[in-house]
């Protein structure tokens, strides 16, 4: 009878624990949520006030039409900071999850394109030429197919 209470504290102790840190898959189920419908764009950064941010954050100020029709997702993953996805706080694990997950190093910039399905399709370590970013998008095939379909949310 012992055994089983004490069993049965640990596992609460430990469910308790995940909870409250986050799992390390839980930015990967963040990401899942946009499969099939969103191609999100990861900005990592070391903080905030990195100039190469700044001024990717200002370019995607600049044509955030062309990104909507696109079905982008702007992420902002800091090493020190508030990282965010969609506009949404995303918690120090679940960032520090995301930078293991594509292997950026802490004090790099990097801006990595995710397609639809969830697969990484460009990845380029200073600012990106939008230009450059929305080719790729619209040679995507399921790209293509919405084209065809006509539909701008601008």
């Amino acid at each position: 009878m012992n055994r089983r209470i004490i069993s049965s504290a640990l596992t609460l102790v430990v469910l308790a624990t995940i909870t409250a840190l986050g799992s390390p898959s839980a930015a990967a189920a963040e990401l899942s949520d946009y499969r099939w419908t969103h191609r999100p764009m990861l900005l990592f950064a070391p903080t905030d006030r990195d100039p190469q941010l700044v001024e990717t954050l200002s370019r995607i100020d600049a044509s955030r039409c062309a990104l909507l029709e696109r079905d982008v997702v702007i992420g902002i993953v800091l090493t020190e900071g508030q990282s965010t996805l969609a506009g949404q706080p995303v918690n120090a694990v679940e960032a520090q999850s995301l930078s293991e997950r594509y292997g950026i190093g802490e004090n790099a910039f990097t801006a990595l394109l995710i397609g639809k399905d969830g697969g990484e399709k460009l990845r380029v370590d200073e600012v990106p030429d939008l230009s450059t970013i929305y080719a790729v998008i619209d040679g995507m095939p399921m790209r293509r197919g919405e084209m065809r379909a006509g539909s701008s949310p601008c």
